[in-house]
C-alpha cells in the first residue's frame, strides 16, 4: 500500500476526464496527470534510485514541480524541495544533509546549482526541466505505461522540508505517510473541499504550503489546481477570474496586499468560496475587508513544518477574532512555562505539540532522529493563550522584548501599528539598552512615501498602548525583508540596527 500515492490513483478512477492542473496554455486531466507521473515514478526507478532515497526539485512553480512531487510519492522516494532562491552555500548545507541523488532544476536555479559540482556532495543525477534533451524530456516522452507503485509503510517518510528559520542552519523536517494522511483530510473537513473545487496555488512549492496543504488535499478530492509560478497581484485576480477559482492560500502578506491595492478588483470576484491564511498573525482587519469585499470565507490557521494543523477554523464552525481557531484534531496541544510545566487557562507560555500531524523527529544523518524531539514533544517557540478553546498566538519566544522588567510581545505593538490607515505593514524588535536592558524600535512601510510622519504614529500608538509599550524609535522604509514564505526577517533588522 502507498497511503498518499493512492490518492491520484483513486481520483484518476473517479475522474479521469477532470482537469487536474492548469498551468498556462497546459491543461492535464486527472487520467493524463496520472500517466506523466507513473512514467516519471518509473525513470526515477530504473535510474537505479531506490525507496528512501532522497530526490529534488527546484525552481518556481510549474506543472513539472506537481509531475515529479507525486512520482516521487510513487516510487516510493522522499522528495526534497530546494528553495530556487538559496544561494550556493544554503544549498550545499542541504545536499550535505540530505544526501540528495537527483535534482530536477530549472533555468532560474541550474547556475547555483551547478557552481557546486566537484563538490562531495553533489548528486549523482542533475537534469534541467528546460532542457528537451534532459530526464523529464525523455521519461514523459517514453513509450509504455504499466503501473509503477512502491509499497510504503505508514511511517515512511514523504517528504523532507528544511525550515526557513530566520537564524541558524535550516534543519529537515521529515512528513511521513500518516502525518500527510491526516493532514489531508483535515483540510477536506475544514474547507468541505470536493471535486466540484479549482484551487489557485499560490505560494512556493519549496515552502511545505502548497504541496502539503494545497496540491495534496486538493488531489485527493479529485479536484482542479491553477499553478502560479509566482505570486503577483494582478495575476492572481486574472487566474480567478479566467478560471473561476473557488479556493486559495495566501500569507498574511498577500492578503493585506489585496485589500489594500486591489480591492475593486477583488471586489469582482464572486467565485471564491473559502480561501486560508497561515503563516504568521494576520490583522482583523485584513480578514474582515477580504471577506466583505469578496464574500468568501477566510479561514485562520496556525501550524509549522514540523506541526500542522496545530489549530485551525473551519467553516460552519464558530470563529473569535485574532484567534487561529480552535485545536487541530490530530495533535495533543498544551501551553508551558519556562520550566515546561502546563500553565493555567488564559495564562501566556510555549505552545508545545505531539500527534499524527507532528514530525517524529528531525533529520539527522540520514534517518528520522527521535531524540531530537523532546519526549516526542515539538516545541513551537510559539507563544500562545487557551480562550476557551480558541488558540491565540501572541508572539515568538525569541521575540519578546524586555524593557524595565516588563515583558513586551512585539506582535501586539505591530498589529497596533498596523491599524493605523497610511501604514502598509511593520515589525517591532528590541535593541539593547544600558539602563531598560532593551528598548523597541518599529520599521514601519507606509502605504504611501512621505504621507505618513513620526509623529503621527507616536499619538496613535500612545492612544493605544501603554506608555511602557510604545516604541522608542520609528524607522520609516520602503519595504522589509521577508522569507520566500512571507514573514518578517527579523535578524536581517537587528543586524542593521548593531551596525548603525
Amino acid at each position: 500500500m502507498n497511503i498518499v500515492g493512492d490518492f491520484l490513483l483513486r481520483s484518476a478512477r473517479r475522474y479521469p476526464d477532470r482537469i487536474a492542473v492548469i498551468d498556462g496554455e497546459v491543461r492535464l486531466t486527472y487520467r493524463e496527470l496520472a500517466k506523466l507521473v507513473n512514467r516519471v515514478a518509473t525513470g526515477i526507478h530504473r535510474l537505479g534510485i531506490e525507496s528512501g532515497d532522497r530526490i529534488s526539485y527546484h525552481g518556481n512553480n510549474r506543472w513539472e514541480l506537481v509531475v515529479t512531487l507525486l512520482a516521487s510519492i510513487q516510487a516510493g522516494t522522499i522528495v526534497v524541495p530546494l528553495n530556487v532562491m538559496f544561494r550556493p552555500s544554503e544549498l550545499a548545507h542541504v545536499l550535505s544533509v540530505a544526501g540528495i541523488k537527483l535534482v530536477l532544476t530549472t533555468i532560474e536555479g541550474e547556475a547555483s546549482l551547478q557552481s557546486l559540482r566537484g563538490s562531495p556532495t553533489f548528486p549523482a543525477h542533475v537534469s534541467s526541466y528546460d532542457d528537451p534533451e534532459g530526464l523529464f524530456a525523455k521519461w514523459i516522452g517514453s513509450p509504455g505505461d504499466e503501473l509503477f507503485v512502491v509499497d510504503r509503510a505508514s511511517t515512511d517518510i514523504v517528504t523532507l522540508f528544511f525550515t526557513s528559520g530566520t537564524t541558524g542552519k535550516p534543519k529537515g523536517a521529515p512528513q511521513d505517510h500518516e502525518f500527510i494522511d491526516h493532514l489531508a483530510h483535515s483540510w477536506v473537513i475544514a474547507c468541505r473541499y470536493d471535486h466540484a473545487d479549482t484551487f489557485l496555488v499560490t505560494t512556493p512549492m519549496f515552502w511545505t504550503v502548497a504541496p502539503l496543504h494545497c496540491i495534496l488535499p486538493i488531489i485527493l478530492v479529485g479536484a482542479g489546481m491553477v499553478v502560479m509560478n509566482r505570486f503577483d497581484l494582478d495575476g492572481c485576480c486574472d487566474l480567478i477570474r479566467r478560471h473561476s477559482v473557488t479556493s486559495m492560500f495566501g500569507v498574511p502578506t498577500m492578503y493585506t496586499m489585496l485589500v489594500d491595492q486591489k480591492a475593486a478588483a477583488i471586489s469582482e470576484l464572486s467565485s471564491l468560496r473559502v480561501c486560508s491564511v497561515a503563516g504568521a498573525p494576520v490583522a482583523v482587519e485584513v480578514v474582515n475587508a477580504f471577506e466583505r469585499l469578496t464574500g468568501a470565507t477566510l479561514l485562520n490557521i496556525y501550524g509549522a513544518s514540523e506541526a500542522a494543523a496545530i489549530s485551525r477554523e473551519m467553516l460552519g464552525a464558530p470563529r473569535r477574532e485574532g484567534c487561529a481557531g480552535t485545536r487541530g484534531g490530530t495533535i495533543e496541544t498544551k501551553i508551558v512555562d519556562t520550566e515546561g510545566r502546563p500553565v493555567a487557562p488564559g495564562v501566556a507560555g510555549e505552545i508545545v505539540v505531539r500527534g499524527l500531524t507532528v514530525i517524529r523527529g528531525y533529520w539527522e544523518h540520514g534517518r528520522v532522529n527521535p531524540d531530537s524531539l523532546t519526549d516526542g514533544w515539538f516545541h513551537t517557540g510559539d507563544i500562545g493563550i487557551f480562550e476557551d478553546d480558541f488558540l491565540r498566538v501572541v508572539d515568538r519566544i525569541k521575540d519578546m522584548i524586555i524593557t524595565g522588567g516588563a515583558n513586551i510581545y512585539p506582535a501586539e505593538i505591530e498589529d497596533v501599528i498596523n491599524r493605523h490607515s497610511k501604514v502598509n505593514m511593520s515589525a517591532v524588535i528590541g535593541v539593547p539598552d544600558r539602563i531598560k536592558g532593551e528598548l523597541a524600535v518599529a520599521y514601519v512601510v507606509p502605504k504611501q512615501p512621505g504621507a505618513l510622519s513620526v509623529e503621527e504614529l507616536e499619538t496613535h500608538c500612545r492612544d493605544l498602548l501603554a506608555s511602557y509599550k510604545v516604541p522608542r524609535q520609528y524607522v520609516l522604509v520602503d519595504s522589509l525583508p521577508l522569507t520566500p514564505s512571507g514573514k518578517i526577517r527579523k535578524a536581517e533588522l537587528r543586524k542593521s540596527i548593531a551596525g548603525c
